[in-house]
């Protein structure tokens, strides 16, 4: 049996759990108000979320969202950094859709769409951009062009699980159901319904209904 001592423990750490919870989605709620970004019913945070939008930008949240961004509420592992979503131009777009959850996230938009999926999950620490963030050539121009033209939407469809640390770049497609990798760095566009692992990542399985996948054998 649990003693005296851990049951108090426990009580102290839900109530200091449900107050902190609570107050963080007050705070978020609030500063999706003044800063304009609608949001669903059922939105929860945990912990300071981080939600800068440049102006004519979007953001926007669905419904039932779940915002996770301390370490002292993550399962899997620490968060790096609290969650933050950011657009940096007028032209540039972040949809949230229903039920998306998200750990310590890092979420930009510079110019183009970065849309995400019905229930989606982001497990810790997942980065996602639409954008190099400078010119790749020649290096003399690096610090000084920003490669505009370059820029290319992120689209990830419904019911995605996106593993602890995986980065996702500019142009990605993912399809429905998939899940990517632990630390894999998503650079092409990804079908529907596959396990998907690797720097770069590639299909590793199909994900059947069955118990064992069916391993895909042409990659």
């Amino acid at each position: 049996m649990p003693s005296f001592c851990d049951l108090i423990s426990y009580a102290v750490d839900k109530i200091y759990n449900s107050l902190l919870k609570l107050l963080s989605t007050c705070i978020a709620r609030i500063k999706c108000l003044l800063y304009g970004i609608p949001f669903g019913p059922g939105l929860e945070c945990f912990g300071t979320v981080y939600m800068i939008r440049a102006p004519y930008s979007r953001i926007e949240l669905g419904k039932n969202v779940q915002i996770i961004s301390s370490s002292r509420r993550a399962t899997a592992s620490t968060l790096y950094a609290p969650t933050r979503m950011k657009t940096l131009s007028r032209t540039a777009s972040i949809i949230i859709g229903d039920g998306v959850g998200m750990n310590g996230a890092s979420i930009t938009s510079r110019s183009k769409k970065i849309i995400i999926g019905d229930g989606t999950m982001l497990a810790p620490n997942v980065v996602i951009v639409d954008f190099d963030g400078h010119a790749l050539w020649p290096p003399k121009d690096r610090q000084h062009t920003p490669s505009f033209e370059t820029d290319a939407d992120v689209v990830i469809g419904k019911d995605v699980w996106i593993g602890m640390g995986a980065i996702i770049l500019k142009g990605v497609s993912i399809g429905d159901n998939s899940v990517i990798g632990a630390r894999s760095v998503v650079t092409r566009n990804v079908p529907s319904g596959v396990l998907t692992a690797g720097v770069p990542a590639k299909v590793v399985r199909l994900l059947a209904n069955d118990k064992e996948p069916a391993v895909r054998t042409d990659v």
